[in-house]
């Protein structure tokens, strides 16, 4: 049962791609952005669609099923049709590095065959660009309404965000330590090990707590942002206490990937609102 549940949430990304879809929800909601289902689905599909890449440039990572990535590349298509062109643009525009992070370079003459073998750089770009989708698609989408959002707002959000999707994005690489280091791919738990990026995980995320409710202050975050994100930077200490690298695949995406998606699950509740 756990190996099927695996092969349909995980191996084809539509787990994953339900978090960051999770993420767009629930930065909509902490902006006060109309809430509206085209950017939701517009990074969900793209989030299937650029794993199914990577999967696909790394044949020994499991990447399956045929019919997740064909409906991911139609609701794209769908939400592409419905989006103002500065969101197009955004798309286009990152597509580009986010296609050439897992490309090898022609050649030996280089020390470091493509971008993400680069020290440190799988990290930092995978939370970067998704940074850039979950604020960029929905700000740019509502950009013709006539709302105003301060850039303290925004930057409060996002620094915070930023913290916790880092650690969440090093979970994973805590698991992915062996492989990682075979690909020459230098994540922290390859430069550093695993004990020690674990503790630098639950060290950040008591940083974030405490800074949460300076950052929320500065940002007019309302409670109900807050709140998630308190319990979601818990959740994420939680993760690196309790996940090893022998844990089961399943088990960290269901954790770890479900962080953000429980954040988007947060803005309809109470019920009704």
């Amino acid at each position: 049962m756990r190996g099927l549940v695996e092969r349909l949430l995980v191996d084809t990304h539509l787990w994953v791609a339900s978090a960051a879809a999770g993420l767009v929800l629930f930065c909509s909601q902490a902006l006060g952005l109309p809430r509206m289902m085209e950017p939701v689905v517009m990074v969900g599909a793209a989030t299937l669609l650029i794993y199914r890449f990577d999967g696909w440039v790394d044949a020994d990572r499991p990447s399956m099923g045929t019919m997740p990535a064909v409906l991911a590349m139609a609701l794209l298509v769908w939400s592409a049709r419905q989006a103002p062109a500065a969101v197009l643009w955004l798309v286009a525009l990152g597509a580009v590095p986010c296609l050439l992070y897992g490309v090898r370079w022609p050649g030996s003459i280089r020390r470091y065959r493509c971008l993400r073998e680069v020290p440190v750089v799988k990290p930092l770009f995978v939370t970067s660009a998704l940074m850039v989708a979950v604020f960029g698609v929905p700000l740019l989408w509502s950009v013709a309404t006539t709302l105003v959002i301060p850039m303290t707002k925004i930057g409060a959000l996002a620094g915070g965000l930023w913290v916790l999707l880092l650690c969440n994005v090093t979970l994973f690489d805590l698991r992915d330590r062996v492989a990682d280091a075979r690909r020459g791919l230098l994540t922290l738990p390859v430069l550093f090990g695993n004990r020690q990026t674990r503790m630098g995980v639950m060290a950040a995320c008591l940083a974030l707590e405490i800074a949460l409710p300076w950052l929320a202050s500065i940002g007019d975050l309302e409670p109900m942002v807050l709140l998630p994100l308190q319990l979601a930077t818990a959740a994420t200490a939680l993760c690196a206490i309790g996940l090893t690298p022998v844990s089961s695949r399943l088990r960290y995406a269901i954790c770890v990937d479900g962080i953000p998606l429980l954040l988007g699950a947060s803005v309809c509740w109470p019920p009704g609102s």
